[in-house]
């Protein structure tokens, strides 16, 4: 009687296998020949060693213009890191009353891997001698739903 589970049981793992086989192969060659190239899947691998979720996002608590870190890059422009503690969304930053582009951001997190602040970095555009007002504000994504925000002046000479 074991024996016959056995042979069953191998039959229909063989069996779920050679369907699984086809089907794959069949998903994989679906391609557009349109222009007489081809795409297949040849290996997929998935990791993630990064920030995790343990409870509800902070709300941001502070900002902080990083002025030490401002500089004008290869391109001329000027570059303005934010240090932002919590989560935030919605920022504006502004050169002078005109927007600033967001360029980048950096993660921190503690041991345990939970991100607590970002530094972003914002284009404020091409570096004009003179004095320039650098606004950012941000809104945290929950409760308490609050807006932090910081103004700072810069001189650019030459």
């Amino acid at each position: 009687m074991m024996s016959m589970f056995k042979k069953i049981r191998r039959v229909l793992a063989l069996t779920f296998a050679f369907v699984m086989m086809f089907s794959m192969t069949a998903f994989a060659a679906e391609s557009d020949t349109s222009n007489g190239l081809k795409i297949t899947l040849e290996n997929v691998e998935y990791s993630y060693d990064g920030p995790v979720t343990r409870a509800p996002a902070a709300a941001v608590s502070s900002v902080t213009i990083v002025s030490s870190e401002a500089y004008i890059d290869s391109n001329g422009d000027v570059i303005i890191p934010v240090y932002i503690v919590g989560y935030g969304h919605n920022e504006v930053a502004k050169w002078d009353g005109t927007s600033a582009t967001y360029v980048s951001q950096t993660l921190y997190s503690g041991t345990d891997r939970v991100v607590y602040a970002f530094k972003q970095y914002w284009n404020c555009g091409t570096a004009v001698a003179g004095t320039h007002t650098f606004t950012f504000s941000t809104t945290s994504i929950n409760s308490p739903w609050n807006t932090v925000s910081a103004t700072a002046q810069f001189k650019i000479s030459e």
